[in-house]
């Protein structure tokens, strides 16, 4: 064990500056919490991008239909769709994201629309999203736009499908710059293995990819706990991509405003 924990804090001082700036960021990663029976249907990364944040309803524009209002941001983004059982009000969905969001840090809301007053459902999910998964009723949809105080824009869209299912798309989006030297890619708890694997099987260049992995004692120690973190997460890759990714257990050992039992990926440049 001890063995084990040297090796890990002389790999976490050892790393670059690009690192560094990683575990002595001032502010702590942000994440919107997933409604307690929501299921992850995909997870897409998306790195050096024009993204459009929606200000405004959608409406038709010529041909096409557009957003009457965007902010044009470059940067990268993690766009993810959740997937609620039929059986679940959509009241409580709805309130659950809208409280999520207004405890994001520092934030800032920056436009919300429910019903018809965001615009056409069919527009949102197959002009805006291109995600056809989202179309519902008008009636029945919402949108969310957020700024957090790490100048990162947050769009989540619900809606309930005409067979019963409440689909959730939270895109975090982050602008190019507003991590300063530090580019983090996306951060998840430490034990939604299904999430951490799809992210990086649809990732680009594992080699430039780092995972900071921390974690806190139960009746094991914190190292041990961030070790078998990172033996979870490893069993379902393929050898190749365990021979590309790169883990960093920190345990307990950086900064708290990591969070604990958290998976953070940086691009390691």
């Amino acid at each position: 064990m001890f063995r084990n924990f040297v090796t890990a804090f002389t790999a976490a001082c050892c790393l670059s500056s690009t690192v560094v700036f990683a575990a002595e960021s001032s502010n702590p990663p942000q994440e919107i919490p997933l409604y307690r029976s929501a299921q992850i249907v995909k997870s897409t990364p998306v790195e050096n991008a024009s993204f459009e944040i929606p200000l405004a309803k959608i409406y038709r524009s010529g041909r096409g239909w557009e957003p009457e209002k965007v902010t044009v941001v470059e940067g990268s983004s993690v766009q993810t769709l959740y997937k609620i059982g039929r059986n679940v009000p959509m009241e409580s969905v709805e309130s659950f994201y809208d409280q999520a969001i207004r405890n994001l840090d520092g934030v800032e809301l920056l436009f919300e629309c429910h019903s018809r007053s965001c615009g056409s459902s069919n527009a949102w999910a197959n002009n805006f999203f291109n995600d056809y998964l989202l179309y519902g009723a008008d009636s029945s949809q919402t949108l969310w736009v957020a700024k957090d105080a790490q100048q990162h824009y947050w769009v989540v869209y619900l809606n309930r499908r005409g067979a019963g299912d409440v689909m959730v798309r939270i895109d975090e989006v982050i602008p190019q710059g507003s991590d300063q030297n530090i580019a983090i890619l996306a951060q998840f708890n430490a034990s939604d293995i299904p999430r951490i694997r799809r992210f990086l099987s649809e990732s680009n260049d594992l080699t430039t990819i780092i995972g900071f992995v921390t974690s806190q004692a139960d009746h094991r120690s914190a190292v041990n706990v961030g070790d078998q973190y990172i033996s979870d997460i490893q069993f379902g890759l393929s050898p190749e991509e365990n021979q590309d990714i790169r883990f960093i257990n920190l345990a307990n050992m950086g900064d708290p405003a990591l969070g604990a039992d958290r998976v953070i990926f940086i691009r390691n440049q």
